[in-house]
């Protein structure tokens, strides 16, 4: 498997160039096509369930207030959009190109992100998000939940400032999860170009150090030679510890499993995951 298509939803803030540059530079390691997705509110879906005491003209301002606001997030997220492609000089293809080489598409769908997004994700290789900036950074990062619990494909999260490179040294923090284990396959594009790999496991009471043992052995299968560091947990959180530990390796990305602890409600992650995309200052690819 290769990757071939590269989501990236925008916003209409300042992470949308950040979120752009990172995909275009993955995408020049595939020669991959880019979708850049701006999901338009319904102005009706701004007005709260329960309005049936608002009257009319609030109803109204509402709405209205709502258009206005998506009108100029739409405008700023195009606009990005435009800048970016020109200064990557990256053609525009609407459909599957005859010949190699990177490309990109600009797409508007009307809805709530946090539903389009894990649907549209769905049929590509990799989404692709940025920390977010500013006052909608509660929206966003409840699409990149959605998106990480509902895609069921690997999700790369870029660091604010940017990337410089990415993929030539890995780092796979494996504990033998399902999750792990879509993430890993996720990333097996990256790992079979990376120049070193490196797989780190976090000895606990429910991860044994022979689960480090086990994926390094199944690496070599495809042909990715790694090393492994067996890591004790302390008093340091187990978040905190994987981040530190790959910064501390030169890590230019973070491969992990994302973590769920709810089934009656998608947008409850686990206390690891949480960390991990609040702190991490490298690019880290997950799955759900």
């Amino acid at each position: 498997m290769s990757i071939k298509t590269i989501l990236v939803p925008l916003s209409g803030d300042d992470s949308d160039p950040v979120a752009l540059s990172a995909a275009f530079t993955v995408a020049r390691l595939f020669d991959a096509h880019v979708d850049s997705l701006f999901v338009k509110l319904d102005p009706r879906d701004a007005v709260p369930m329960l309005g049936e005491g608002m009257s009319g003209a609030m109803v109204d301002e509402i709405m209205r207030a709502a258009e206005t606001e998506a009108n100029s997030q739409l405008t700023t997220a195009r606009r990005h959009f435009g800048e970016v492609v020109r200064r990557e000089q990256v053609d525009l293809r609407e459909g599957p190109p005859a010949l190699d080489g990177i490309s990109a598409r600009w797409r508007e769908v009307v809805g709530r992100a946090e539903e389009v997004v894990p649907h549209e994700g769905r049929l590509s290789d990799l989404l692709v998000f940025a920390h977010g900036t500013g006052e909608r950074d509660a929206q966003a990062y409840a699409t990149l939940e959605t998106a990480l619990l509902g895609a069921a494909r690997p999700l790369l999260l870029v660091p604010k400032g940017g990337l410089t490179a990415i993929g030539r040294k890995v780092v796979v923090a494996w504990n033998g999860s399902a999750e792990g284990a879509r993430a890993v396959a996720g990333a097996m594009p990256f790992l079979r170009q990376a120049d070193s790999v490196q797989v780190l496991t976090a000895e606990t009471s429910v991860t044994p150090a022979a689960a480090g043992r086990r994926i390094a052995e199944y690496l070599s299968w495809h042909g990715v030679n790694c090393q492994l560091t067996i890591v004790r947990s302390g008093s340091e959180p187990v978040g905190q510890m994987l981040t530190g530990k790959a910064a501390e390796l030169g890590a230019d990305l973070l491969v992990m499993g994302g973590y769920g602890h709810s089934r009656m409600r998608e947008m409850i992650l686990g206390g690891v995951t949480r960390y991990v995309l609040g702190h991490a200052g490298l690019p880290v690819l997950m799955a759900h």
